[in-house]
């Protein structure tokens, strides 16, 4: 459990924090990372927050305030974002908090459970960066969580798969979120310009891309060879257009 970290992106309420701290405890996580918090936030971490995080101040004492989503996920191999909201296409494959343990514990490094604003949650480009998309069924009538209820769900379906199984769960090394999203800014580029999409389809065509090779669990190794014959391609089509305008001159 010591490698889970808990992500709270821009969290606007001090208590919310407090209480997520308490949940944290609860269930055997301690990490912290907290994404542009408000200033009533803090740092320092407000009162109002110590006063919901019963037997978890230490949580607090040791939360990490970054700037940036990117930043708190340096040095993490794989990112669970969480949303309530229905959106045309998730950028990878989307499950419900309990299926979200056998996917942490079957990975080696760290991993990162996201969660969004309090108001609406996370971006889509936010979502880009997560390997699996977590959701929790509720009741169409009452659909939306507290932030802590939904940090509560995720970290009780970990802790008990941890009880079950962690310490005989095999594990896969998967490469990290910069890694990966060096592999996806290269294939950005290229789908671009060898015009299997436009500027204005780019967004959509790669969240499907993404999806795919989210699915796909990329290894360290696969991620650098998939890189390489990019670049290699490139390179060939370069070098065929040059020719081809050598050989156009000749003519």
């Amino acid at each position: 459990m010591e490698r889970v970290r808990i992500v709270l992106v821009e969290p606007q309420e001090p208590m919310n924090v407090g209480a997520v701290a308490r949940a944290m405890r609860n269930f055997g996580l301690s990490r912290l990372y907290l994404v542009k918090p408000s200033p009533r936030v803090g740092p320092p971490w407000a009162r109002e927050a110590y006063w919901l995080a019963v037997h978890a101040e230490e949580v607090l004492d040791r939360a990490v305030a970054v700037e940036s989503l990117g930043e708190a996920l340096k040095g993490v191999s794989f990112v669970v974002a969480t949303t309530g909201r229905p959106r045309e296409l998730y950028p990878a494959p989307v499950v419900t908090a309990r299926e979200v343990p056998a996917h942490v514990l079957s990975v080696k490094g760290e991993v990162a459970l996201v969660f969004g604003r309090e108001t609406f949650g996370l971006t889509n480009e936010e979502l880009d960066l997560a390997h699996l998309i977590g959701t929790i069924p509720t009741a169409p009538e009452q659909p939306s969580l507290n932030l802590a209820q939904a940090v509560v769900v995720f970290a009780y379906e970990l802790y008990q798969a941890w009880l079950r199984e962690g310490s005989v769960a095999s594990k896969e090394e998967l490469a990290d979120v910069e890694a990966l999203e060096r592999f996806f800014a290269d294939l950005g580029r290229y789908v671009l310009e060898i015009g299997f999409t436009d500027e204005h389809r780019h967004p959509y065509a790669m969240r499907r891309l993404r999806r795919i090779f989210h699915k796909a669990r990329l290894s360290p190794g696969e991620v650098q060879l998939l890189r390489g014959l990019l670049h290699q391609s490139r390179y060939a089509v370069t070098s065929s257009l040059k020719k081809e305008g050598t050989k156009g001159k000749d003519g």
